[in-house]
């Protein structure tokens, strides 16, 4: 099961697909405009946003672009009667855009079944990622030296005596490494002696 963002400001659409989704099992969080959504979005764990691009007081695309940079595992599907083809690409490009759904449509069990989808491939995505996180803890902590292990986003994956902020760069006591994954990248930092120490 996974957690879905529906950010549509027409409410039949919203509530249709909110009501079709919850009879399946999956929990569902509602919001009408982008500033609503962000809120939800930094309070809560979500793991599929589907969006409309023609949003109040912001456009749609800014929305994917922002929850992209902000949260990289959320998967992210597109609802729109949009026409253009260079907003299109814009949502494609800056966004994590799984697939586009193009209105009107008829929301029935093909749909339903094409966004459960997508929410399985997002949950199996973080569930990845997690294990990779526990096994890089693992062996960082069997080499014994001061570590912090920090996902791509900026939050603490684990650390063994040493504080690091995690914009901090390379200095002449601490080492500073990208781990890139397919699940996304992984910042480490090391301290350059094995002592316990705070940096930054």
């Amino acid at each position: 099961m996974a957690n879905y963002l529906l950010v549509e400001p027409h409410e039949h659409t919203r509530k249709t697909l909110a009501r079709l989704l919850m009879k399946e099992g999956e929990f569902i969080f509602e919001a009408t405009e982008a500033t609503e959504a962000i809120e939800i979005l930094e309070s809560s764990d979500i793991d599929v946003v589907i969006t409309e691009l023609r949003l109040p007081h912001t456009d749609g695309v800014e929305l994917l672009s922002y929850v992209k940079k902000k949260f990289p595992l959320i998967h992210q599907i597109v609802l729109t009667d949009y026409t253009h083809t260079h907003t299109l690409i814009a949502a494609v490009n800056y966004g994590n855009v799984k697939r586009i759904m193009t209105k009107p449509m008829k929301i029935d069990e093909y749909v339903i079944r094409v966004i459960k989808d997508v929410g399985q491939q997002a949950v199996n995505m973080k569930t990845n990622k997690y294990r990779v996180a526990d096994m890089l803890t693992e062996f960082l902590d069997d080499l014994g030296q001061a570590y912090c292990l920090f996902y791509e986003s900026g939050d603490l994956v684990s650390s063994e005596n040493l504080v690091v902020p995690f914009e901090s760069g390379e200095t002449s006591e601490l080492k500073r490494f990208v781990i890139p994954t397919q699940y996304g990248e992984f910042i480490l930092y090391q301290s350059r002696n094995r002592s316990s120490r705070t940096c930054g």
